[in-house]
């Protein structure tokens, strides 16, 4: 297998190559890739019908399947069909959208469990920094 790589990134890679394992990097990062892509198709599997109640709109209802549970502030966490992470809050009624997990977990940098479950879910890489 051969890969391309862009001529900036090439030459700053040569310049860095002492103790780079190019190969490893590469590989490191496709399993990474194949996993969340399995881990993706498996939660396209089980979708169903969610119906919710929100403040401003009444009775809503979309496809996807539940990904991620905090009981404390009561948010439920949705993987959609097209992709999207819907994240209901009970308590207000309300319902936020992300297009990228990375987007819901700024916003949810709060719930360190909330976004680690979601991120498993996905396959995604997370992790939790810590201010020490």
């Amino acid at each position: 297998m051969n890969i391309y790589v862009q001529d900036d990134l090439a030459e700053k890679v040569k310049a860095l190559r002492r103790g780079l394992n190019v190969s490893g990097v590469c590989q490191d990062a496709l399993r990474a890739e194949l996993h969340r892509r399995t881990s993706v198709a498996a939660l396209r599997d089980g979708m169903e019908r969610v119906e919710l109640y929100l403040e401003e709109a009444g009775d809503v209802a979309f496809v996807g399947r539940l990904v991620g549970v905090d009981e404390g502030p009561a948010l439920w966490v949705y993987y959609t069909r097209r992709g999207r992470l819907a994240v209901y809050d009970g308590a207000r009624q309300g319902l936020q959208q992300f297009d990228e997990f990375h987007e819901f977990a700024a916003a949810h940098e709060g719930l360190p469990d909330l976004v680690a479950d979601v991120a498993a879910a996905l396959g995604e890489k997370h992790v939790t920094e810590l201010d020490i």
